[in-house]
């Protein structure tokens, strides 16, 4: 299993957890915390980016769901996944993200380029060429 499918199952426990065992489950701001530092934890990369990136799906992908109680859904844990995986130099879930999203996550790494490590900012750099972020 991949740090990625790892990922991905771990949400999914974290959501059925929540549903199952905390009174006045409220939706995706029950465990909002619990992803964002599942998130942060899954990633070898040192700077603010995890944050930023967590910050720009959720703006996206979650608080634009028509019920928050049902988030997030398989299809935005994919995402997220997919960022994930461009930090961990994998490909996986690449398909799930937007042009859109491509240009946006260029920028934000264009902002943490400074305090990246270079070979994964090269990983990354050379993705997100290819993707038509630049």
């Amino acid at each position: 299993m991949t740090i990625v499918e790892k990922f991905i199952s771990d949400i999914e426990k974290t959501k059925k957890y929540a549903r199952q065992n905390k009174p006045g489950f409220s939706g995706y701001e029950s465990i909002k915390k619990d992803i964002q530092s599942l998130f942060e934890r899954s990633t070898s990369c040192p700077t603010d980016l995890p944050h930023s990136l967590f910050e720009y799906w959720e703006n996206a992908y979650i608080y634009t769901a028509s019920d928050l109680s049902w988030e997030p859904e398989a299809a935005n844990c994919e995402r997220l996944a997919a960022m994930l995986a461009l930090m961990e130099d994998s490909d996986e879930y690449f398909d799930t993200l937007s042009d859109k999203d491509w240009q946006e996550i260029g920028q934000l790494v264009n902002y943490e380029a400074e305090d990246l490590p270079v070979d994964i900012l090269q990983s990354m750099m050379s993705v997100l060429v290819s993707k038509g972020a630049y």
